[in-house]
């Protein structure tokens, strides 16, 4: 019986041992690709647009297209359809988190603390950068740019947008090919006085 009892702990001490070699190896690798803490651009933006749905704001768009210009006034509804695009880039989740880097700086032409994500492989999805503008004083976000480039075909898709918080957002996407070129600006405001 002794035996017996020996032999069963001297296998459970294995299997137990085993098991925790095996988390040991895997924690690091977790541990390292959680350590990075990317701005939370996301949550933000979707804190403004929640103060949009529930402060009755004049909400209105201009939009150029090619040097013309023309304005509406929109609908809770329209703005959030507008507002949905800047959500796809969620840098604090996979995969994007795995494929930018953050760097930082201070800039004291903008009076900001500047924090830059951009690609880690130039060659891999569609954003450029992305800035964010943090007030030099309390970190407070004043504005957030996103730049990203595709290839369609034999036509160039470069989207920039901005948004400036608690007042307004912007989206350019220019398209060109050798022979043609578009651009296409729709400006939103909320609680902005001027564009």
């Amino acid at each position: 019986m002794k035996i017996f009892l020996y032999c069963c702990s001297l296998t459970l001490i294995l299997i137990i041992s085993s098991c925790k070699s095996h988390n040991t190896t895997n924690a690091p690798a977790n541990a390292a690709a959680d350590s990075n803490h990317f701005f939370p651009l996301v949550d933000f933006i979707k804190a403004d647009i929640s103060d949009v749905k529930n402060i009755p704001y004049f909400i209105f768009k201009i939009r150029k297209l090619n040097k013309k210009k023309d304005s509406i006034n929109l609908t809770v509804t329209d703005f959030e359809k507008y507002a949905n695009t800047f959500l796809q880039f969620d840098i604090t989740k996979q995969p994007l988190k795995s494929q930018l880097k953050e760097s930082s700086f201070h800039d004291n032409t903008t009076k900001s603390n500047t924090l830059v994500y951009t690609p880690i492989d130039v060659n891999v999805g569609n954003i450029r950068d992305i800035t964010v503008l943090l007030d030099e004083k309390t970190d407070k976000v004043k504005n957030i740019f996103i730049q990203t480039s595709k290839q369609i075909k034999d036509t160039s898709i470069n989207e920039n947008l901005q948004w400036k918080s608690r007042k307004s957002f912007r989206i350019t996407t220019i398209k060109r090919t050798k022979n043609y070129y578009n651009e296409e600006t729709d400006y939103i405001s909320w609680n902005e006085a001027s564009n």
